[in-house]
């Protein structure tokens, strides 16, 4: 190892190497649940903003001290299910939890035993110590953990899961190198990275979009013209600065070239509901494909295909079919229909890519 430090001394600014992927270590959390448990908790973000943690478990017992590392990231809670009555499971929800940890679980086609409950303070997103309570499962050979984390807000339980792997210290290369880092940015080479955070992503696009409409409309372009292309440019400069993994550039690239040979091969005035059940296929079928290629990346929020791939796709054919047919002076419900169906595409899309979300999870 070339590194500076052991695994275990690595902070903020160090960078690791596991399994070919670089990771920045963003954050160090320590969670001191008793006397005889302790975890630690590094944040780790790669280069294409993809967020992982390591967790350093060490348990004291009368025998010696046993300590387990897990590399893990966060997945669908409701991919994950528990048996209700035999043979009927039920998904975990996040106002729907079970009072006590159930005895087995089912994630990602594995059945995973309960292996304990630990819990202690630790500190949300918003900066505040909380109670957090986890379920630890293991599969039989012990080489793949699901966490499931209650975190014992004032309002309400907020549940999360995490799919992780055991993992041994020497798989991991502390590199001799430092970066500049904060709760949201990290930079290798001096040069600030846009950080958005995820739940902004719709967000942001509707302002980059607003802000940019309203410049071509000062300059004197045409609202019809603006709209044909300028939300869906909006929406790839956006996703440029986002930095999302492969497998969402890969997928939503695809869903372009699907739209294009769509019209290539059958020209306009395709119906929507034929595009709307394409795309409803490919958006759910092209993220799981291409996240399995790509193991070291995120496999979650398969949504965003809808979002960077659907929709600039449809909207740009629904603007171009409505220059083309809609007779001039256009009436105002040609306009909110261009607007509306390519919305209405995009959103089913995105629907069934979140509530479809858990039943597959990369390795």
């Amino acid at each position: 190892m070339e590194g500076t430090c052991k695994l275990d001394e690595i902070a903020a600014g160090n960078v690791l190497r596991y399994k070919g992927t670089e990771w920045n270590v963003v954050e160090k959390d320590v969670c001191k649940q008793s006397e005889a448990y302790v975890e630690q908790q590094w944040t780790l973000r790669n280069s294409s903003s993809v967020e992982a943690y390591l967790l350093r478990t060490e348990e004291k017992k009368p025998e010696g001290s046993k300590v387990i590392w897990v590399f893990t990231h966060q997945t669908s809670l409701q991919g994950v299910t528990y048996e209700i009555i035999p043979g009927v499971w039920r998904a975990f929800t996040e106002l729907e939890m079970p009072a006590g940890p159930p005895s087995t679980v089912k994630f990602s086609n594995e059945y995973l035993t309960f292996d304990g409950e630990t819990s202690g303070r630790a500190e949300d997103d918003e900066g505040e110590t909380v109670t957090k309570v986890t379920w630890d499962y293991y599969t039989t050979d012990r080489r793949t953990n699901l966490a499931i984390e209650i975190w014992k807000e004032e309002d309400r339980d907020y549940p999360e899961a995490y799919d992780g792997r055991v993992v041994e210290p020497s798989a991991f290369e502390v590199l001799d190198k430092k970066v500049r880092v904060s709760p949201r940015r990290a930079s290798s080479d001096g040069d600030d990275q846009l950080e958005i955070k995820p739940g902004e992503e719709v967000k942001s696009a509707f302002t980059m979009i607003g802000m940019s409409g309203f410049f071509f409309l000062i300059i004197g372009v045409p609202m019809d013209y603006y709209l044909s292309f300028g939300p869906a440019v909006c929406l790839v400069i956006l996703m440029v600065l986002l930095r999302p993994p492969l497998w969402l550039w890969f997928s939503s690239a695809l869903i372009w070239a699907a739209m294009i040979a769509l019209v290539w091969l059958k020209g306009f005035g395709v119906s929507f509901w034929y595009i709307a059940a394409s795309c409803a296929a490919l958006s759910a079928a092209l993220p799981r494909l291409m996240a399995v290629k790509f193991p070291a990346e995120d496999s979650g929020r398969y949504y965003r295909t809808a979002i960077f791939g659907v929709l600039p796709a449809v909207w740009t054919y629904s603007f171009l079919e409505y220059l083309i047919y809609a007779p001039g002076p256009r009436a105002f419900y040609q306009v909110a229909a261009a607007i509306v169906l390519p919305l209405a595409v995009a959103g089913v899309c995105g629907l069934i890519s979140f509530f479809t979300e858990g039943t597959s999870a990369n390795g």
